[in-house]
């Protein structure tokens, strides 16, 4: 888009949204946004929520994806969401229509340097703003979580410790191997525990990447492409243990929270959860582990040099072992 379409657009989004904000409210409203993953923007809340103190009775409007509309309600934030892609021509050449402009950033988006702490903390630290490390919560309606529940009995499942599976899509630098989890769901299923279902996207696209697809898991029940944001979350919320990659819908069962299994390589759990969340975590113990928070990137979009050793041997026996951690005792 050129620079004038640019501008344009800027101009439509002051003359829509944040001119009536002003004459409806007699305030200037403020901006927060991070237009990422599902993850990274939660990862936010609890320094807007601090950020908010700042300006008492003014509009907040979080700017993110359509997709993660519902999260910044969920989370407690703003009901009022927008989804301008180039929001920082709004808070670069509009701000003083602004009480405020916050746009969060981490250091691991930039080429030269790297994340040295835990995500949450890093989005608040350039304004000023000290939170935990633990995720925000997320509030799901009662008529969410019903509705969930009949989604269950549809497809044959229960609440009864329930397993909820999240193999990907994702980056491929992210995903553990097909054949991997087709030897978890055995051994799982060999010990009594067959109520799992799967979630999450069938396609998910990426940039520099393309279309990527995880294949239906078999002898498992299926609510792939069946939930929205917001039921998702409420499905997790009343599972008796999810295990995933790391994804937005990991960043989700934190915040509800329900007990997981995450399975990481080249992210480091330690800069993305609270540690009272990543005990039952498994983490590939390669050298290289950890890669996407070293400077220069090994990978990111431009592909792994090892052929993602760092998921390739992380072993079924050791996701299986945190599982049973947190199940009841198996079945003979």
């Amino acid at each position: 888009m050129n620079l004038i379409k640019r501008h344009f657009f800027a101009g439509w989004y002051v003359l829509t949204v944040l001119l009536p904000v002003i004459l409806r409210t007699g305030k200037r409203p403020v901006i927060f946004s991070r237009f990422a993953g599902m993850g990274d923007i939660i990862c936010t809340f609890p320094a807007a929520l601090e950020l908010k103190k700042r300006h008492p009775g003014a509009t907040s409007i979080y700017n993110c994806a359509a997709g993660s509309a519902c999260l910044p309600r969920l989370g407690g934030v703003t009901e009022c969401v927008t989804h301008f892609r180039d929001i920082g021509i709004v808070g670069h050449w509009y701000r003083w229509l602004l009480a405020n402009f916050y746009h969060f950033r981490y250091a691991d988006e930039a080429g030269e340097t790297a994340s040295s702490e835990i995500m949450i903390r890093e989005y608040g630290r350039p304004f000023g703003v000290e939170t935990s490390d633990a995720h925000p919560r997320l509030l799901i309606e009662a008529d969410v979580q019903a509705r969930v529940k009949s989604y269950l009995l549809r497809i044959g499942a229960s609440l009864e410790n329930l397993i909820l599976i999240h193999p990907g899509p994702s980056w491929p630098v992210r995903t553990w191997p097909h054949e991997k989890w087709l030897e978890l769901l055995r051994a799982l299923r060999s010990h009594g525990f067959t109520n799992i279902v799967q979630i999450g996207a069938g396609i998910q696209t990426y940039t520099n990447v393309g279309a990527e697809e995880f294949p239906r898991l078999p002898e498992t029940r299926s609510l792939v492409d069946q939930l929205n944001v917001e039921e998702s979350v409420a499905l997790i919320a009343q599972a008796r243990l999810f295990v995933g990659i790391d994804s937005g819908l990991l960043h989700f069962a934190a915040c509800v929270p329900t007990t997981s299994v995450g399975i990481f390589g080249p992210t480091s759990p330690g800069l993305r959860f609270a540690p009272a969340f990543t005990q039952s975590f498994v983490t590939s113990r390669v050298e290289c582990q950890g890669c996407h928070h070293r400077v220069p990137r090994l990978h990111w979009t431009t592909g792994c040099p090892h052929d993602i050793r760092c998921l390739k041997e992380i072993s079924v026996a050791e996701v299986f072992r945190a599982c049973l951690k947190n199940l009841p005792a198996a079945k003979n």
